[in-house]
């Protein structure tokens, strides 16, 4: 039996209405995903990490940093 995939879920409203979620297979996935959404002008944007808790985006930054030798600019926190 294989293993369920490890995915982080990122959720935000439309002003509009509706809502928008992404299931991203990878930290860098879900941190893309957590910027088009503020670029967007969505609210209320929460991201889960694969065991359903609430992470920053800082938290996914760690996360990629963590995973990767080399930091890049690209992870800086939006604004910085």
């Amino acid at each position: 039996m294989s293993a369920q995939p490890r995915i982080y879920v990122v959720r935000s409203s439309r002003s509009h209405g509706g809502n928008v979620t992404y299931k991203c297979p990878t930290a860098e996935w879900a941190l893309q995903k957590l910027r088009d959404a503020a670029a967007k002008g969505y609210s209320d944007i929460t991201v889960l990490d694969p065991d359903g808790r609430k992470i920053s985006e800082a938290d996914l930054i760690s996360c990629i940093q963590d995973a990767s030798t080399v930091p890049s600019k690209e992870l800086l926190p939006a604004g910085s």
